[in-house]
């Protein structure tokens, strides 16, 4: 259970992670405050405030080890972090809302669900190695066309799975 003093979130929590890593396990959350917020599991008490956004967040996700996390939302900017640090290590941008994001499995790649499509980063050369656009027919001025808001790679990483 956590206290005022234990400096939550002040507006909504839109996404929260749990980190994998066997030395150092930490929740991860992100809310509509900007910020994303590293709590230690041990105490339940906060390790880090992960400060850089300039909207609110939707979505948060940790790597495979545990050691870096990457967040995104309504400014278009997805934002690694090394976790252990607790220091951003650098910003890819998406050019439009990011809805979620997931690490793959199997490689050290990075994807983004934003109202446009999904794009896809290789984070060693940072750059996308491939956009997914949906085909939708053609509809009225006025209806929303629909987008994705959900990701998860296969246990393998050979299918991502998107909704």
């Amino acid at each position: 259970m956590l206290s005022a003093a234990d400096k939550g979130h002040t507006e909504w929590v839109s996404c929260v992670r749990f980190s994998p890593s066997p030395s150092a396990p930490v929740i991860v959350s992100a809310g509509w405050d900007k910020l994303v917020k590293v709590w230690a599991l041990s105490n339940c008490k906060l390790h880090t405030n992960l400060i850089g956004h300039t909207g609110y967040l939707n979505t948060v996700t940790v790597s495979p080890d545990g050691s870096l996390c990457a967040s995104g939302g309504k400014d278009g900017t997805a934002m690694l972090w090394d976790l252990k640090e607790g220091k951003r290590l650098y910003s890819l941008d998406a050019g439009d809302i990011i809805h979620s994001l997931v690490f793959s499995p199997n490689r050290y790649w990075l994807c983004a669900a934003t109202t446009a499509g999904i794009k896809i980063w290789d984070l060693e050369s940072k750059v996308v190695v491939d956009e997914l656009r949906p085909e939708f027919p053609e509809v009225s001025m006025k209806a929303i066309v629909p987008y994705c808001t959900c990701l998860c790679w296969s246990n393998n990483g050979s299918i991502l799975y998107s909704g």
